[in-house]
């Protein structure tokens, strides 16, 4: 139990860093192992500061920042489980970093699959014995090869939705599978004045970069075919026209060159008279 010295350290600590920081946000540790929270903790040291503390220690320190009528709505994501971030990154930034390394870990019993759960065919490192019945109960198809245990077939143990079985999630773990993804969620960033929401941070950026790339070209179309010069249309308009100019250049010279009809039937001799 924490003494009133370490108490009262602590809150000054993060005074100091909800007055200072650019960016403060609340994100949610909660189910994340301590295994998980370390790895993620070592993979974005230097672009964020993760501070984990009581709940009514975060409170009173937000309630002596000089920034507390700021910070305050920041308090609403404040749960179990909570920790806060200190970064100069930008929000979608920093949602961004801690969406991509979330770390993988084992299935557990009652967990909702994310994917189809399948166990590959091939080799394992199991040893002969009781795990047979294992992998049968989880509907794996295995026999004895030499010293070795081998799925036969490809297997599916849950599917995509359904909660991992006890039986699923023994053999998977047996087998080094790890099917999940955990990290640190993020459900609210103060950034400079403004403040954000996880679920509006959670943007995918090749999905917008190929809808900005299609609207750039149906905006370049609309433009060329409306003669709308601008420093994009200008090159392409002077490209069209050039091969349309060529394209009549070589109808006009074709015509130019093939004899008339009139020439044509002159030059033909007359069929005789019958």
């Amino acid at each position: 139990m924490l003494n009133m010295d370490k108490k009262i350290k602590i809150v000054a600590e993060l005074q100091k860093k909800l007055d200072s920081s650019e960016v403060v946000a609340v994100a949610s540790i909660k189910s994340l192992p301590s295994k998980q929270y370390g790895a993620i903790k070592k993979k974005t040291r230097g672009a964020v500061t993760v501070s984990f503390a009581r709940l009514s220690l975060i409170r009173r320190a937000i309630e002596q920042s000089k920034r507390k009528a700021e910070l305050k709505p920041i308090e609403d994501a404040l749960g179990d489980g909570c920790v806060l971030l200190f970064s100069s990154l930008d929000a979608f930034k920093l949602y961004k970093l801690f969406k991509q390394n979330k770390s993988k870990t084992g299935a557990k019993p009652g967990a909702i699959a994310p994917s189809d759960l399948i166990v590959p065919a091939g080799e394992t490192n199991l040893a002969p014995g009781p795990v047979l019945t294992e992998l049968k109960q989880a509907g794996i198809q295995a026999k004895i090869q030499g010293p070795k245990v081998v799925i036969t077939k490809d297997a599916v143990v849950t599917k995509k939705g359904q909660p991992v079985s006890e039986s699923a999630a023994k053999i998977l773990n047996k087998l080094g599978v790890e099917p999940f993804e955990v990290g640190l969620l993020v459900q609210k960033v103060y950034d400079h004045g403004t403040l954000y929401d996880g679920d509006a941070l959670n943007i995918d950026e090749d999905a917008i970069l190929a809808q900005l790339v299609q609207a750039h070209q149906e905006a370049l179309n609309v433009a060329v075919f409306a003669e709308i010069y601008n420093d994009v249309s200008t090159p392409v308009i002077l490209q069209k026209a050039e091969r349309e100019a060529l394209a009549l250049q070589k109808i006009v010279e074709s015509k130019a060159g093939a004899p008339s009809v009139a020439a044509t039937e002159a030059a033909t001799p007359s069929a005789p008279a019958a």
